[in-house]
């Protein structure tokens, strides 16, 4: 895994030509840059290190003409190498670029006062005071000032163990999550087709994983890689500069802006959510103002919308809307980058908190506050709790959490776990993933279905307890995964248990209550009283406490509306078994021995069939056992 080192400085203070002298190879490739000497195009180069990673350097252009080119190249960087040369000290390209590294996150660099070799020691001493006041108040006061000259190699051993020092101080990226590269190159290589480079932001890579382009969501698989200029290599990290070869990719399926990943990962929207800072130096923010913003390698035109007041102050920070006018890779944390649309100068910039955003509604601003700061506070615990109250019923995944927030699974889980501690969400089965849901919408839920059962065993005491599809009308119009989640977890604390087709409380006995005993023994011998022929259900009694014996299978419905006692059945049973044993019966058979109708025969017929005594082959019936 490497280290990536972005330039940055005014137009001909020696950035190529510093890089070229650490690494030998001249970062500027192009025709049109050598023939006018100045930086049109990213360059990238690299150097080996003491300890067998490579610093990677992008070299950036200076010209104000460039900026996008700019931002593009340190939009994924760890940390700068400002250049100024000592014959000029601070220029306006000096600050730009010093503004634009602040905005995108990136703190840590190193100061190189170039072309020490055309001036006294004197004008470098004032040139040196020069950076450290400009530097004075800013995130990057105390960075170190070293003097170089590119012509006599002064102070290039002192460079590069600064270099190596910052490299350590870094440490290394996140390879946790999924992988994620945004292109800041694509050329067309002779014998190998369309090439695309940049640096890995998040995850690893490897030859014959797929990978999706966004925008477009294309597949396509990994053909031959190369990292940090290393050909022999078979996988790629967070932290390298990777160039991938991709089976069937096309020049013109890539654009400024585009990004491989792994599929499923990267979200692409027109609509983002900021936290954004203007800078001092800019202009009043104004709603619905038109501005150029950079993040990563894209640059969009879009309309600004301040979202607390109507304006955003210079040196002020708050929460700002974007409508793009074209989709852009984004996810949560992403940094960006906001330039005037004319003159172009950038203005300020920030945090990307939520892609895929609604329009700003004056009535909803103070909800849409609440939620911004929540995101903005950085603490993943209150930014899923959040997510799961707003999801209801429907809950929330961790693959679902890891794509709306850019954490990685590993760490959704966790902090689902630790929230289910503290009794905030509840995790619930959904087939084979879970989902987190409020813990008070699934105590909510569970103490619905508690109660319908109490009120069930209350109104049918003979009953055994409502049936199993009873809670999916209870809990109606919850998903079906939810209501099956609830269930299962009021068995597994105990509230319930399953008695075959049914759902009953623990503390509601399996037996007849006593009191209720003598009303049974009654219906039984009323519906007994019928005989062989059976008794109109409308005749039996009580209609509860008969569907409860039904339920208990003490009663069974000979057909449709007509009951018979279990032991009625079974006395039928025995006596035809003991009639035809193995040999089975036709229907003819059974009215004949039975003494029936035919069409009572066949009721008798089917209930055996029903009860699962007997099997019907051709027009005999035979038992089972």
């Amino acid at each position: 895994m490497g280290v990536i080192v972005g330039t940055a400085g005014h137009i001909d203070h020696g950035k190529s030509s510093l890089v070229k002298y650490l690494t030998g190879t001249d970062p500027d490739r192009l025709k049109e840059e050598k023939e006018r000497g100045i930086t049109i195009e990213l360059g990238y180069v690299f150097m080996p290190m003491p300890d067998g990673d490579v610093l990677s350097f992008i070299d950036v252009p200076g010209h104000e003409k460039f900026i996008r080119q700019m931002v593009a190249g340190v939009a994924t960087v760890d940390c700068f190498l400002l250049v100024v040369a000592a014959d000029e000290g601070v220029m306006p390209q000096t600050g730009e670029h010093l503004d634009i590294l602040r905005l995108l996150g990136v703190n840590k660099g190193i100061v190189a006062l170039t072309k020490c070799d055309l001036v006294s020691s004197e004008m470098q001493d004032l040139a040196e005071a020069d950076i450290v006041g400009f530097l004075q108040n800013t995130p990057f006061e105390g960075t170190s000032v070293i003097r170089v000259s590119s012509e006599t190699g002064q102070g290039m051993d002192d460079i590069r163990k600064a270099l190596f020092q910052m490299k350590e101080e870094i440490g290394q990226r996140q390879t946790g999550t999924k992988f994620r590269l945004d292109i800041d190159r694509v050329f067309i290589l002779e014998g190998f087709g369309t090439i695309i480079g940049g640096t890995a932001v998040s995850g690893s890579v490897k030859i014959g994983d797929n990978l999706e382009l966004q925008p477009g969501g294309k597949t396509y698989r990994v053909r031959e890689m190369r990292v940090n200029a290393n050909k022999e290599v078979q996988s790629g990290t967070a932290g390298d500069r990777i160039a991938l070869n991709l089976v069937g990719l096309q020049r013109e399926d890539v654009s400024y802006g585009s990004c491989v990943a792994e599929p499923g990962f990267l979200q692409v929207k027109n609509s983002l959510d900021t936290n954004l800072t203007l800078l001092r130096s800019a202009k009043p923010l104004k709603r619905y103002q038109r501005v150029r913003l950079h993040t990563g390698t894209a640059e969009i035109m879009a309309r600004a919308v301040p979202v607390e007041t109507d304006v955003i102050h210079p040196g002020s920070t708050g929460f700002v809307h974007f409508q793009l006018e074209s989709q852009v890779v984004a996810l949560p944390g992403d940094r960006f980058v906001i330039r005037n649309y004319s003159p172009v100068i950038t203005i300020g910039g920030g945090i990307i908190l939520e892609a895929g955003t609604g329009k700003v509604r004056k009535k909803h601003v103070r909800e849409r506050i609440s939620h911004l700061e929540v995101l903005s506070s950085g603490d993943i615990a209150a930014v899923l709790s959040e997510m799961v109250q707003q999801a209801g019923f429907d809950g929330v995944s961790v693959s679902e959490a890891a794509s709306s927030t850019g954490n990685i699974p590993e760490e959704i889980q966790a902090v689902f776990a630790e929230l289910r501690e503290q009794g905030t969400v509840e995790l619930m089965k959904d087939g084979t993933t879970h989902r987190a849901v409020s813990s008070e919408l699934a105590d909510e839920a569970g103490k619905t279905v508690v109660y319908s059962i109490q009120k069930h065993h209350e109104t049918n005491p003979v009953s055994f307890g409502v049936q199993l599809s009873a809670p999916g009308r209870i809990l109606s119009g919850y998903p079906q995964w939810f209501v099956r989640s609830i269930v299962e977890n009021l068995i597994e604390s105990g509230r319930i248990e399953r008695r075959k087709e049914w759902l009953a409380l623990l503390t509601y006995g399996k037996g007849i209550p006593p009191e209720y005993a003598a009303p049974v023994e009654q219906i039984i011998r009323k519906v007994d009283s019928g005989g062989i022929q059976g008794l109109s259900i409308t005749d039996s009694g009580d209609d509860g406490l008969v569907n409860s014996l039904i339920e208990r299978e003490m009663l069974f419905e000979l057909t449709k509306g007509i009951l018979i006692s279990a032991e009625q059945a079974e006395t039928v049973q025995e006596k035809v078994i003991e009639a035809f044993g193995e040999t089975g019966f036709t229907l003819a058979q059974l009215r004949d021995f039975l003494g029936v109708s035919r069409k009572l025969a066949l009721q008798w017929g089917e209930f055996f069939d029903r009860r699962g005594w007997t099997v019907r082959k051709s027009d005999r019936r035979y038992f089972t056992s």
